[in-house]
């Protein structure tokens, strides 16, 4: 399996979080640009930041823009009311809520909102039960589905956003049976068994794929993309001024 589609959305999501109008939107920790892309072929004005200049240079080649920033979301180098809508696809828990959420307020159109992702394993299916238990025996906290969510707590109780929606969005991702074994296997904790045991949990990887398969159609492995809209309250920033001097890098 493509390990980038994993974190891909269905159509449905990103068109919920941002519209279906063409919006100019800022992408926190845009990485390897896979959500972004997503915005721009919808027809949206994107521009990326990220902490890692790789990351960004990259951007550039991928997405054939040159709105991309190296930068701390924690600190934003863009004018006051610059975006109509702010996004962050499995990033937020990645800044300190005190300090990105006013930045990210600030940068945000009155009316503008904070669209935010996680894409998280849905484990109702009963297939995905018993694989979750197998690779539980390799390491019991690392499988859990909700990897993430809890960022969006300081979201809900923070006074510069207001009128948090959210919705979910069921997406399922093919895979074979060498791609389950390969996810299994470059585990870290999986990495750390002792090679019999490592061996024998590949082997029950494989034999659950193949009794749970209908060849020739793949697994498929379901997700739950959880998304969160909320909107700008600036009465809550110091005064918002738009003459704010900050400075942009385009790469």
């Amino acid at each position: 399996m493509d390990r980038g589609r994993r974190t891909l959305y269905p159509a449905a999501a990103p068109v919920w979080m941002v519209g279906e109008q063409p919006v100019r939107l800022l992408d926190l920790g845009s990485g390897n640009g896979a959500f972004a892309r997503l915005l721009v072929e919808a027809g949206h004005e994107v521009f990326g930041i990220d902490r890692d200049p790789a990351q960004v240079s990259a951007l550039v080649q991928r997405l054939g823009t040159r709105l991309h920033v190296v930068g701390q979301v924690e600190a934003l180098p863009f004018l006051a009311c610059h975006f109509d809508v702010v996004t962050a696809s499995q990033t937020l828990h990645r800044f300190a809520p005190g300090l990105a959420l006013s930045e990210i307020a600030r940068v945000l159109k009155p009316g503008g909102h904070l669209a935010v992702a996680y894409n998280t394993r849905d484990d109702t299916v009963p297939w995905v039960k018993r694989f979750i238990a197998l690779m539980q025996q390799a390491d019991a906290g690392s499988v859990t589905g909700d990897y993430g969510v809890e960022a969006v707590d300081a979201l809900s109780e923070s006074p510069y956003f207001h009128s948090v929606e959210k919705k979910s969005f069921r997406n399922w991702v093919p895979i074979s049976r060498d791609g389950l074994v390969a996810m299994v296997e470059r585990r870290p904790a999986t990495q750390q068994l002792d090679p019999d045991t490592r061996r024998g949990l590949l082997q029950e990887v494989a034999a659950l794929y193949d009794s749970s398969a209908r060849p020739p159609e793949p697994l498929l492995l379901p997700f739950r993309a959880t998304c969160w809209r909320a909107v700008a309250d600036h009465s809550q920033l110091a005064a918002v001024d738009d003459d704010f001097d900050a400075l942009e890098i385009r790469l």
